[in-house]
């Protein structure tokens, strides 16, 4: 009777666990730069936001399929070394709407300065749409280039160390699949196909 029960009771936790949708925020910031734009390191820095809703895929829970809607800003930046002139000042920023699908399995756990921290891998594509453009130098805005792509097709990965019930830090690097704009002009007779390359650390709270 007892083991007759306590499968009962296992069953109806994996049918609860492939039952409930888990929701929440995050906020962060992004580290960022464009591979081909004849600049090297993430010296862009901005800030990204956004909603999540995440589902088991499997009875245990530790499969799950997380849908989010975020802004990430993005792009590039390079500023005049000391006592060089300010003529190779060159911002570029970049604002995206982006909805990422990301499957999440949970790793295991780390033991961190005595405690017990559960970590999860992610990976997933990711769809954006550009909403915001800026690109300038030191004498003011750059006119006449071709404009970026409207949308953005990337891969994100990334690790997620759940610090406390609820709560969780998150760090990510994602960068395009497709280039984000191809330029008509070249640097040594090569025309560098643009992509968005991104580090992204964030805070989680789920609900």
């Amino acid at each position: 009777m007892t083991t007759v029960l306590a499968v009962g009771a296992y069953a109806q936790e994996e049918k609860n666990a492939l039952s409930k949708f888990y929701g929440g925020v995050r906020v962060g910031f992004t580290a960022t730069q464009i591979s081909g734009d004849d600049l090297s390191g993430f010296h862009q820095l901005g800030g990204t936001a956004g909603l999540f809703v995440n589902h088991a895929v499997n009875p245990t829970g530790r499969l799950k399929l997380q849908l989010e809607l975020n802004f990430t800003m993005k792009g590039s930046h390079s500023k005049a070394p000391k006592n060089q002139v300010a003529d190779n000042f060159y911002s570029l920023r970049l604002g995206y709407v982006e909805m990422p699908l990301m499957l999440i399995w949970t790793a295991g756990k780390w033991q961190l300065w005595g405690q017990q921290f559960q970590f999860d891998l992610e990976i997933g594509p990711c769809f954006g749409v550009n909403v915001f453009t800026s690109e300038r130098e030191a004498n003011g805005p750059i006119v006449g280039r071709p404009p970026f792509r409207w949308y953005e097709f990337s891969g994100i990965a990334g690790i997620t160390l759940n610090i406390a019930e609820h709560h969780s830090a998150n760090f990510r690097y994602s960068n395009s699949i497709i280039p984000v704009r191809i330029p008509t002009w070249v640097y040594d007779r090569v025309v560098y196909k643009q992509f968005n390359s991104v580090m992204t650390f964030s805070y989680c709270y789920q609900f």
